[in-house]
Order: structure tokens, then C-alpha cells, then sequence
């Protein structure tokens, strides 16, 4: 687990507005990257607030929402741009009075999630918001190579600024048991964890792993009511905590999901010392190539060879444990927000 002592925050510290209104229960991987980049920045030091304030120096922008179920509108964005407010009241205040000057205006970093028509399987008002928004900002966050990719094939251009951050997840939740369950002689314990039941999450990859034998399967989360489960075990909707209990007490985790940008499920299992066995598409490979095994049509062989490897695998995963947490993810971000306020102070003549 993490034991850094916070008890000495830097004191080059910075005022950040994370632009999402979390919630404490599940909602999808954004909420729950976005609450534990929220507590390490701040245990790092920094300033965090969900609105901006009039010493916000940054404004971070998740992808195309701002919520569970909220839209990010463009033209507020782009409000927020001109003259630091959100509202067309508060820019009129903040111009009457003077406390918003142009070279205080913050700068705007987006983290952009993949291209979702691609993990969605249709098109929605997502794909329109989010490279509006885009255009807007002054440093682009992937989450990983293949997010940067698509984003650049599907709307046509690159941003002039960008880098790619893995997502990390809080290690005081996901982290590994300190018992290993056996596998060999015993049944397989395979977890599986899904907050959209979109069918391209790879349900039915599920369904028929759990009607292999020596194969007990646990899927968390809301499953696919057009799919039938077979022998799944259905969870239901777990808070982290109870998710993470799950993921430690099994032996490893299938992740089947289409064109995913960065699974933030792949990186909770991870982080708890599972290999994943995971469909090669979107991030997939990119997040746990290294630490598990690819799906197959031979799906009674993928099980063979990952039980031959859990040893293996599981050490690697122990040995590389800090790639998967938020500290790691958090000091990347901190560098591109650094990044953005140079951009932005590059750039302030004429906008």
C-alpha cells in the first residue's frame, strides 16, 4: 500500500479546478479516476475545487461530461476561456470588477476518453461535445496511445498540445492480498466488473467462459440483460471497497470490452496483483500486455495458459505495482497542468 508521508506538501503547490462533480458511489471509470486524482492532489499540496475560484490557475475538463448524466457545454467552456467565468452574470461581474484580468484568465487541460462511438457502438452528442471542447483547450490529456490515435483519425486533426497519462487508481482500495489463493487442482477464480451493460463490454465473452469447467466467474456491476449469464455469478453493483475484496480474493480478472480508451477496471485489478485476461482491443494491450493473456478463439486454451503463468505474471505485477496508482498518474498530471499555464501565457494577445 501507500505509505507516503503527507504531512509535508510542496510548497510550489497549484490551484486547480477539477470540473467534474464526483459522487461517492459508482458511476463509471471517469468518477472514480477523478476522485482519487482529486484526494492525491490535494495530499500532494495543491488547491482542489470543483468551480472555478478567481485564483484557479487551472481548469481540468473530463472529456465530453462534468457529472454523472452532465453534459459539458462548449459555449460555457468557451466563456470560460475569454474571461475566466462559466456564466454570462459572473463574467459580467468579474469585468465590472476587475477580478478576473486577461493575464489571470486559467488555463483549460482536457482529458479526453477515447472516441465514444467507437466503444459505444453508435453515435451521440458526445462525439460532437468532446472535440469541441478540444479545440478550446491549451493541453490535451490521452489516456493512452490508442485514445490519441483514434481522436486523431475520427475528428480530423491533432491538438498542438498533448500528452498521454494512464489513469491510476488509490492504493488505500486496490492493492494485493497478502495470501494467494491456489489455482493449481482448483477451481479458477475469474472476476469481471462493468458499469455500462453496453453489449460491446464483452458479455458474451463472459457468459461462455463461465460454462467452462475448473472456471467460477464473478461479474460486478450491471450486466447485459440481452445476454444470458449462464454460470456468472452476478454481484450486482459493489461500492470500491467491496469491489476490491472481490478482485483480491480471485485469481484474475477477464476484461473483454471493445475499443476501450484506458479501463480503469483493468487497472483496479492490476493494482490488487491480478493478470487480466484481456481482449486485444482499444488500450487493452497497451494497459496489461505485460501482465496477462490475450482472448482467443481457443477460450479452454487461454484458461490453460494463463493458469501455467499466474506465478509469473503475478510477480511482475508486484514488481511494477506503482505504474497502476494514482501517485504515479497524479505527477504526470501536475506536469501537464504546469504545461498548460506556459502554453496559456503564450497565448493570451487576441483571445
Amino acid at each position: 500500500m501507500n505509505t507516503r508521508n503527507r504531512d509535508h506538501p510542496s510548497t510550489d503547490h497549484l490551484h486547480v479546478c477539477i470540473l467534474f462533480e464526483t459522487i461517492d458511489a459508482p458511476w463509471g471509470g471517469g468518477n472514480q479516476f477523478l476522485t482519487a486524482l482529486a484526494s492525491e492532489l490535494s495530499g500532494l499540496g495543491h488547491t482542489v475545487t470543483r468551480r472555478p475560484a478567481r485564483d484557479t490557475q487551472v481548469v481540468l475538463l473530463n472529456a465530453f461530461n462534468r457529472g454523472a448524466n452532465k453534459r459539458l457545454d462548449p459555449s460555457q467552456i468557451a466563456r470560460l476561456r475569454r474571461t475566466g467565468a462559466m456564466t454570462r452574470l459572473g463574467a459580467a461581474i468579474a469585468a465590472r470588477l476587475g477580478t478576473r484580468p486577461a493575464w489571470g484568465r486559467p488555463a483549460l487541460v482536457h482529458r479526453v476518453d477515447g472516441v465514444p462511438e467507437l466503444a459505444r457502438g453508435h453515435r451521440t452528442d458526445a462525439d460532437d461535445i468532446q472535440p469541441a471542447v478540444n479545440r478550446l483547450t491549451d493541453c490535451t490529456v490521452f489516456q493512452s496511445e490508442y485514445c490519441r490515435t483514434t481522436f486523431a483519425e475520427h475528428c480530423g486533426y491533432s491538438p498542438a498540445h498533448s500528452t498521454v497519462i494512464h489513469n491510476g487508481v488509490d492504493p488505500r482500495l486496490f492493492y494485493p492480498s497478502d495470501e494467494v489463493r491456489p489455482a493449481n487442482g482448483a477451481a479458477l477464480c475469474l472476476v469481471a466488473s462493468s458499469w455500462s451493460p453496453n453489449p460491446r463490454k464483452g458479455f458474451d465473452i463472459l457468459s461462455e467462459l463461465s460454462k467452462l469447467p475448473g472456471v467460477e466467474l464473478t461479474f460486478a456491476g450491471n450486466w447485459c440483460p440481452e445476454i444470458d449469464p449462464a454460470n456468472v455469478k452476478l454481484a450486482g453493483v459493489l461500492q470500491s471497497h467491496e469491489l476490491a475484496d472481490l478482485m483480491r480474493s480471485s485469481h484474475a480478472m477477464v476484461h473483454a470490452g471493445l475499443n476501450e480508451a484506458c479501463s480503469n477496471s483493468i487497472l483496479e485489478a492490476m493494482a490488487c496483483g491480478l493478470p487480466v485476461i484481456y481482449r486485444d482491443s482499444g488500450g487493452n494491450r497497451e494497459l496489461a500486455g505485460e501482465f496477462g493473456v490475450p482472448i482467443t478463439g481457443d477460450l479452454p486454451g487461454v484458461i490453460e495458459g494463463l493458469r501455467r503463468q499466474l506465478p509469473d505474471l503475478r510477480r511482475e505485477l508486484l514488481e511494477n505495482s506503482d505504474r497502476f496508482f494514482i501517485e504515479r498518474a497524479a505527477k504526470e498530471y501536475v506536469s501537464a497542468f504546469r504545461e498548460a499555464i506556459v502554453v496559456r501565457n503564450g497565448t493570451r494577445e487576441g483571445q
